[in-house]
């Protein structure tokens, strides 16, 4: 079976920098990337303003997704898009800034398309709006916004320097209405693509120059499309020029031949510690009928099990890896060991598991 192809929710406000974040991940060349574009107006207006690698790409216009009369529409495309020939890791469905991430969350999880599954709701801050806005005023986003993110991207935030009653806000306002969200912070829109979604291994071809290459090798001798010379770094690196890791994110992994316990593990995995954005990996329980692969992803608030056979030739066990940013690496790794177990596993125990299970 294959694997699902996580629909990633690319969310924030008009001019918030969602598009340059975009850009950033299909620049990078990780992975193979499609593309969904909503702009509010009749014109794709977004749609011209994407570079970089595209894989697969399709554009509505004429209203925001989530007001669509028909939302077969967006089912269409995404099944499209997750046609097994492209070979796609993700799908990133950048909405207009006038559309409600969590309406359009909800229609990514209530989709019938079953080669997918949601990856997740990427909430893009504008620090700039947060140094621009009345300190007596309402926030410069939406409390509903940051409480249905999985994780926060503080865009721009160069902007708030010299702001630090805008700054307060601002880290008041997550704290309050988001206090478990996995927050980046960050200028440009620069952001680890392996927070986001993982990129399959590939054969590349010998000798040949991709665009992406293209556009890291004309950045590093020109300077980026901004103007600052720099180039971006990736997984744990900063970059030498601004001397931060704002995109940088850790992975923790747990791979054992122990079964887990189905009680425990849905309890750390629907109370998550902080910073971890998304969990991914398989396991299996020692209890008659269940001894099966369970396949687990989960992100933000969304969790799901899936069956499967052990591909032949394979040593049951269990494999789990924890994404996520300025997380506890070994208080993360301690809190999935402690789901691990040698021991038979009660029958009641697997109900918690089973209503997940897909």
């Amino acid at each position: 079976m294959p694997a699902r192809v996580p629909v990633v929710l690319l969310s924030g406000g008009l001019g918030s920098g969602k598009t340059t974040l975009l850009n950033h991940l299909l620049e990078r060349g990780v992975g193979r990337i499609g593309v969904v574009v909503n702009d509010f107006g009749d014109v794709a207006v977004a749609a011209f303003l994407v570079q970089g690698q595209v894989d697969a790409t399709a554009t509505i216009s004429g209203g925001c997704l989530c007001c669509l009369s028909d939302p077969s529409e967006l089912d269409d495309i995404l099944a499209s898009l997750a046609a097994p020939a492209l070979d796609l890791d993700v799908i990133v469905v950048e909405a207009s800034g006038l559309a409600e991430p969590r309406e359009l969350a909800r229609m990514i999880l209530s989709s019938g398309v079953r080669a997918i599954r949601f990856g997740g709701v990427v909430e893009v801050l504008d620090a700039a709006a947060w140094a621009q806005a009345d300190p007596q005023g309402p926030l410069p986003v939406a409390t509903d916004h940051l409480q249905v993110a999985s994780v926060l991207v503080v865009n721009k935030i160069d902007r708030l320097e010299g702001h630090p009653e805008a700054t307060r806000r601002l880290d008041e306002a997550i704290a309050r209405h988001a206090p478990h969200t996995p927050v980046v912070r960050t200028t440009f829109g620069r952001i680890d693509p392996s927070l986001l979604f993982d990129a399959a291994e590939r054969e590349t071809p010998t000798g040949q120059l991709s665009f992406a290459d293209l556009l890291r090798e004309t950045a590093g001798e020109h300077g980026d499309a901004h103007g600052h010379g720099h180039a971006h770094g990736h997984g744990h690196g900063h970059d030498a020029h601004h001397g931060h890791a704002h995109e940088s994110c850790t992975s923790v992994s747990v791979d054992s031949p122990l079964g887990t316990s189905p009680r425990q593990l849905v309890d750390v995995l629907e109370n998550r510690s902080p910073g971890v954005y998304r969990v991914k990996g398989r396991t299996w329980f020692d209890a008659p009928g269940h001894r099966v692969q369970y396949v687990v992803q989960a992100v933000g608030g969304w969790l799901a099990f899936e069956r499967r056979p052990w591909p032949a030739g394979t040593t049951r066990g269990t494999q789990i890896v924890a994404v996520g940013t300025d997380m506890d690496d070994a208080a993360v790794e301690a809190t999935l060991r402690s789901c691990l177990t040698d021991e038979p596993v009660p029958a009641d125990h697997l109900h918690a598991v089973i209503r997940l299970t897909r």
